[in-house]
């Protein structure tokens, strides 16, 4: 990728983080229908034709859903990690769903500095939270597939599937635990901390009264 194209993404990416966090706060303060698409393309400086170049609707810019997903570079890395020739899993596979999920998390604009206003957003319009969790549906659905591409299973193999909803559900426990308003962790640290009781608890016990 060139400089020119670089320099024009990270420009685009800064303008879809404002549009963003203003939506997000006009919805926390009024509600998705106390305030309009030109309202929002006022404040950040662009026209109503390029709102819609970065959202495909106003619960699309409140939930950092872009319009056109370019994932293709962070999907390249996640399959480059696998080898499908090797049998099995590839012992880093729960590690690299992580980091995808943490990716994913950090592409939606959720932060530390923003999550009052996320959480209020969420509040005054809780079918937000059924579109966040479909959105994590289509996620989920994406990543088996990648998955079964990088390690090399058949469509369907039950591993694919476990591994990627074991993730999903640390990462909806870290998202309850990172919008608490007594969370001060970054939601990479909190996520690493839920897959490192998941091992503990999976890891084979040693119980002393059972081998005897």
């Amino acid at each position: 990728m060139n400089r020119a194209t670089n320099t024009r993404r990270r420009r685009m990416a800064a303008t879809a983080a404002r549009m963003t966090s203003i939506a997000r706060r006009l919805t926390a303060e009024r509600g998705l229908s106390g305030f309009t698409v030109e309202e929002v393309c006022e404040q950040v400086g662009i026209s109503r034709r390029s709102f819609f170049n970065y959202f495909a609707s106003k619960d699309d810019a409140v939930l950092g859903v872009p319009a056109r997903k370019d994932d293709d570079e962070l999907n390249a890395w996640f399959t480059s990690r696998g080898n499908p020739d090797v049998p099995g899993v590839s012992p880093t596979l729960l590690d690299d769903l992580v980091e995808l999920a943490v990716q994913r998390w950090d592409d939606s604009g959720i932060t530390a500095e923003s999550v009052a206003d996320v959480r209020a957003a969420f509040e005054r319009e809780p079918k937000l939270l059924t579109k966040g969790f479909e959105r994590l549906l289509r996620d989920e659905e994406s990543s088996v597939e990648l998955v079964e591409q990088r390690e090399g299973l058949p469509s369907g193999d039950p591993r694919a599937a476990t591994a990627v909803q074991l993730v999903q559900a640390l990462v909806r426990a870290a998202a309850r635990e990172f919008l608490d308003p007594t969370s001060n962790d970054p939601f990479a640290e909190v996520l690493g901390r839920r897959l490192a009781a998941a091992r503990e608890l999976l890891r084979p016990q040693h119980d002393p009264e059972r081998t005897s």
